[in-house]
């Protein structure tokens, strides 16, 4: 059953969802109803004929497509701007442009995120209530694999709705009725006359007609575009090299501006003993401490910047934190799992009384603190006036979150913004990352110190790895005791972790739900899609000064990792096949039970491989979509290992663009096996140790895997498929790995010893016979 509100809901909205809340209960619904959830009201623009929130066409019958959801590299403005042409009747060709509003329309708002409820099955009076307080906030962020599924059916109705209204514009105009009429290639047509008229010169009229109250879409029998792969609307410009990023931003009058973070979280600057020096060298605008936190220097360059930075002489307070190292983590991840008092998630059953009077498999994982490593440095642009409006260009993935920072970080400065608008550029890579306000606050507080020049903020690659933001590390305990046959009958997981949501709400909100009952510390423990009939899930919250945020696939990323190594684990002890056992578990689930027969056959699963060779199977339910990988792995004579193919299937319901699906498995994947081998955090002295891809390296394409996809039709209604692609991968090849050489593997990552000094590959072969 959804919940009405996630705590990921509560922590995007906070407190302001009271204090809306409050306002309602004083107006009362009357209040509420005001409140355009749908935006499918027409008006002019200028030259330009908006029909609705979503969609704009000009004079000469162009379209342009209003998608609210930041461009990744995902392919959204693509997918969502095929859902429009659909239902609007238009050819998916260059007629048609996507633009990216900011504006905080509440048809906009990410309320499916939040409440959990498809658009399409939306009703209600919680649901009404939740759409129009959740829609005051302004919040409009790209994230959680939730924009097809949460815009893809207002898109269909907007679509549909222009649709009517030009076909009621073309009945008054031609004096017939509305059912003589029909539409197609841009037009209406009379069909017994002939006559037709362009939308283009029906716009205007038909932005002035009321839209129809529930206007009626097409039966899939009759898409031509949904569910078939259309180019993408982007790749003419990203060819002519024309796409701006937030890197790419060059204003007239700009400085710039590079930054200094403490090496150790939570410490402030006590004092920069080299201040005057530094201000005094050529080409320095300014020496700017940020909230007492962090040492900017502002100068004609970036790069004149970055290089005064280096001199910088900053004396750090001292922190509880000074002497962790990534063994005391580790340890402190081993005593959370005996603890006596974590959070219960679900108990089904009564799993610890089976387990502790029967034969159990009882194994113990682990994965390290990680970071987000997108491709393009994090950046900010802002420009503050002398009127105090202000102004910015920020590859992010929430307009929200950057109107946020720069009121947060402008007030640092003592200067109070009485308007932003905000320029979302394209994103070059976010996973989570770029939904914070961190860099748009300081970029903020520095433009407020330097009212009329936009200040562009970039933060290095060493600042990036070593001082932002990460996924959390985590340890989990899973014991499961079997029956005769070798199934489980019950299963028990306990996994010990940094609340994301504890840490985010420390940073950013003015309230804290604290780390019990975060749901994202356990997605991908719970394996409901197993038929087990006792199961206890439970977590238990490691705190640590580490900053926690959001990252690709979140909870999933390791907790998949450990549940599906432990699954080939317990085949083991049943003496199983891995696919046949998981067959066996899945025997109530067809769904699942499709996708992974799916994948074997695409795998060739059970054919002989040669010595040093395995394959490696598993599955997962996330984001509303099914998703299974079989890896195929060698191991080299000096324990080398190489990943050679990953094959994936994937149910993520309708897909809108099968070529964008198969894109997002294929990017997916390949994050995936870059985390999966070679990817880990340190820390020395309370100091993150890696500072660049020399000590935290990517896959390269030169040694990327060949990658097959297939994609299976359940039927359902749209799921994600951002995150799913990587969330399988790091069990399937640990498990891969065993079948090569008979050793397990139970922490991340596969390919190195955790000793940073080294970075060498770990010896995976299994002991020699003595």
């Amino acid at each position: 059953m959804a919940r009405f509100l996630s705590r990921r809901g509560f922590l995007i909205t906070g407190a302001a969802l009271g204090g809306t809340a409050l306002v309602a209960a004083v107006g009362g619904v009357g209040y509420l109803a005001t409140v355009d959830v749908d935006g499918l009201h027409g008006h002019l623009d200028g030259e330009r004929a908006a029909l609705n929130a979503f969609l704009i066409i000009q004079s000469d019958g162009r379209v342009v497509v209003n998608v609210p959801r930041t461009e990744m590299g995902q392919g959204i403005h693509t997918g969502l701007a095929m859902v429009v042409a659909e239902e609007l009747d238009i050819p998916f060709d260059d007629r048609i442009t996507v633009e990216f509003p900011t504006e905080a329309h509440p048809a906009y708002s990410v309320w499916f995120n939040m409440l959990q409820i498809r658009p399409e099955e939306a009703s209600g009076p919680v649901v009404w209530v939740g759409r129009r307080v959740l829609g005051q906030l302004g919040f409009i962020a790209t994230g959680a694999s939730g924009s097809t599924m949460g815009m893809w059916h207002p898109m269909r109705v907007a679509g549909a709705s222009a649709r009517h209204m030009l076909l009621a514009a073309a009945a008054a105009r031609l004096d017939v009725p509305a059912a003589e009429l029909a539409t197609g290639d841009g037009f209406v047509q009379h069909v017994s006359s002939g006559q037709r008229l362009s939308y283009g010169e029906l716009a205007r009229e038909a932005a002035l007609l009321p839209p129809p109250d529930r206007p009626a879409l097409k039966p899939a029998s009759e898409w031509r575009i949904i569910g078939r792969s259309q180019p993408r609307v982007d790749l003419p410009a990203k060819v002519r090299g024309e796409p701006v990023f937030g890197m790419d931003i060059a204003l007239p009058d700009m400085v710039h501006a590079a930054i200094r973070h403490a090496p150790v979280f939570g410490a402030k600057v006590g004092r920069v003993v080299n201040e005057a020096e530094v201000r005094a060298a050529p080409g320095v605008h300014d020496v700017a401490v940020i909230d007492g936190q962090k040492v900017a220097v502002v100068a004609a360059s970036w790069w004149h910047a970055e290089q005064v930075a280096w001199l910088l002489d900053i004396e750090w307070t001292k922190t509880d934190a000074d002497g962790v190292s990534s063994t005391e983590m580790s340890a402190r991840l081993r005593s959370a799992l005996a603890s006596t008092t974590p959070y219960e998630h679900i108990d089904d059953g009564d799993a610890n009384s089976v387990i502790t009077n029967a034969s159990t498999v009882v194994t113990e994982y682990t994965v390290p603190f990680l970071p987000h490593a997108c491709m393009e440095p994090i950046n900010a642009t802002v420009l503050v006036r002398d009127d105090l409006t202000a102004e910015t260009w920020v590859s992010s993935q929430s307009p929200m979150a950057v109107r946020q920072g720069v009121a947060r970080g402008a007030g640092l400065a003592g200067v109070e913004p009485t308007s932003v608008t905000c320029n979302i550029t394209m994103n070059g890579g976010a996973f989570g990352r770029r939904s914070d306000q961190d860099v748009v606050a300081e970029a903020a507080f520095l433009a407020a110190r330097h009212r009329g020049r936009p200040v562009k903020l970039i933060w290095s690659r060493e600042e990036d790895i070593a001082r932002g933001l990460f996924r959390s590390h985590a340890a989990a305990r899973l014991r499961a005791a079997l029956r005769p046959d070798g199934l489980p009958v019950a299963y028990d997981a306990l996994v010990a972790t940094q609340s994301v949501i504890e840490s985010i709400a420390s940073r950013n909100l003015p309230v804290n739900p604290g780390p019990d009952g975060d749901r994202i510390s356990v997605e991908g423990l719970d394996k409901l899609h197993y038929a087990v009939p006792n199961r206890r899930i439970r977590s238990q919250h490691v705190p640590s000064h580490m900053p926690i945020h959001f990252w690709r696939s979140n909870g999933f990323s390791f907790n998949t990792f450990f549940t599906e190594s432990f699954i080939d684990e317990c085949a083991l002890a049943a003496r199983a096949d891995p696919l046949a056992y998981r067959r066996a578990l899945l025997r109530g689930s067809p769904r699942h039970l499709a996708v992974l027969n799916r994948v074997a056959e695409l795998a060739k699963w059970g054919t002989p491989m040669a010595p040093g060779r395995g394959r490696g199977i598993a599955i997962e339910e996330c984001y509303r979509s099914v998703v299974a990988q079989v890896a195929e792995v060698t191991v080299a004579a000096d324990g080398e290992i190489r990943v050679d193919r990953v094959f994936c299937a994937i149910d993520a319901g309708l897909v809108i663009n099968p070529d964008a699906v198969i894109a997002q498995m294929e990017g997916g994947i390949s994050f995936g096996v870059t985390t999966a081998l070679m990817s880990a955090i340190s820390l020395d002295g309370g100091a993150v140790v890696e500072s660049n891809f020399h000590d935290f390296p990517m896959q390269r394409l030169a040694n990327a895997p060949a990658i097959e996809v297939a994609i299976v039709d359940s039927g359902l209604p749209p799921g994600g498929a951002g995150e799913p692609g990587i969330v399988p991968v790091a069990g399937a090849i640990a498990n891969a790995i065993h079948a090569a050489t008979g050793r397990r593997i139970r922490s991340l990552p596969l390919a190195v010893t955790e000793t940073v000094d080294e970075r060498r590959t770990r010896t995976v072969l299994p002991p020699a016979a003595t």
